[in-house]
């Protein structure tokens, strides 16, 4: 790229470019979303390839105020061009998709409605189609939806920050986001070498097997717990009584009661859903591969907190292992929840507000 950033003269500065971009784009960059803006750009007729890969290039790097690269900056050449070729090429070729749309506000009253049907409302919120959405297919298959599975938990706790869980759950999402572009990145590595290094196709079969079992999780959770939240929006108790939500109806009456102890409770009641019930399935399955228990010693190693000032979960709980339930609530509750609700609300909300592949690296917001 020679250019400067405004395309053909078009803009002056990296500034005048977001004034000048669509609210719902300029509102998916500020919230540290460049690919989810780049969708609306295209949806609503922007075609200008190199100036769309600007967006996104200039939003992950506003230390350059737009500039152009420079003779020599090969790294930055190089991101660009990744960019354009994995993130705008697509989009410019996929067919239009439902642009996301922030969770309604909250109503008086709403109609009585079944779980199925807050499932279809939360879906077409978080801007899903429900037909894309197979975790079989893979990471680079599914990954807008994985992103947009994450901002719709961030929409949530922007709108009511009562929704803990919401929020936290955006943060953990970085730390499964990075175990995806890692079992990509093994997959595509291994891929190179399959013709000369025989247990190419091996590596390959066991990440691609984490890699479909952390998506099957991600969508077990939003199937389970994004109804809830939707309801609640939309309805508060009333439409969570009216769908009866499994025994989890005290848990909101905490939640919605405003007390900050309560509020704590009943989002840790979800939490622990989540940990004990609704991911008993993927641990388990996790932990029936046939690979001597490798994969659960380097998970159980490599985890780490998604809170900064959090431990590691090999601190937290030496020897042990983070496929069993147990062990795995030791370092939620003794640790990972301490330092989340021990943080201050402004900073909560600049976490909760970073962008994914951001909390993934732990390039942690300055505060």
């Amino acid at each position: 790229m020679t250019a400067a950033f405004s395309v053909a003269g078009e803009l002056e500065s990296w500034a005048d470019t977001l004034l000048r971009l669509p609210a719902g784009a300029r509102a998916a960059i500020r919230a540290g979303h460049a690919e989810e803006a780049v969708r609306l750009l295209v949806a609503g007729g922007r075609r200008d390839e190199g100036w769309l890969t600007d967006v996104v290039f200039h939003t992950r790097h506003p230390e350059l105020r737009g500039r152009a690269i420079r003779r020599g900056e090969a790294a930055l050449a190089r991101e660009w061009q990744v960019i354009r070729t994995s993130i705008v090429h697509p989009l410019l070729a996929a067919p239009p998709a439902p642009a996301p749309a922030a969770p309604p506000p909250v109503v008086s009253a709403a109609p009585a409605r079944s779980v199925a049907d807050w499932r279809q409302r939360a879906l077409r919120s978080a801007g899903i189609d429900p037909a894309r959405w197979d975790p079989d297919a893979g990471f680079t298959a599914t990954k807008p939806i994985v992103e947009r599975v994450y901002a719709y938990d961030m929409g949530l706790f922007n709108h009511d920050e009562k929704l803990l869980w919401a929020g936290m759950a955006k943060l953990a999402g970085g730390q499964v986001y990075r175990g995806l572009t890692v079992t990509q990145a093994t997959m595509d590595a291994a891929a190179m070498t399959a013709d000369q290094v025989v247990s190419a196709d091996i590596l390959i079969g066991y990440a691609s097997t984490v890699q479909v079992k952390l998506l099957v999780g991600q969508r077990a959770i939003f199937d389970d717990l994004a109804w809830q939240h939707q309801a609640f929006v939309e309805g508060g108790l009333p439409a969570l009584e009216a769908a009866s939500p499994a025994g989890l109806i005290d848990a909101w009456r905490d939640i919605a009661s405003g007390d900050p102890g309560r509020v704590r409770r009943g989002n840790r009641a979800l939490l622990r859903r989540e940990q004990e019930v609704v991911l008993a399935p993927f641990y388990a399955s996790i932990r029936d591969i046939p690979d001597f228990d490798q994969i659960p010693k380097r998970m159980s190693a490599d985890a780490l907190s998604p809170i900064p000032g959090g431990k590691p979960f090999r601190e937290v709980v030496p020897g042990g292992d983070i496929t069993v339930f147990a062990d795995r609530w030791k370092w939620i509750e003794t640790d990972m929840l301490p330092a989340y609700e021990g943080l201050t609300p402004a900073r909560r909300r600049q976490l909760v507000n970073t962008p994914l592949a951001d909390l993934a690296a732990h390039r942690w917001p300055p505060g």
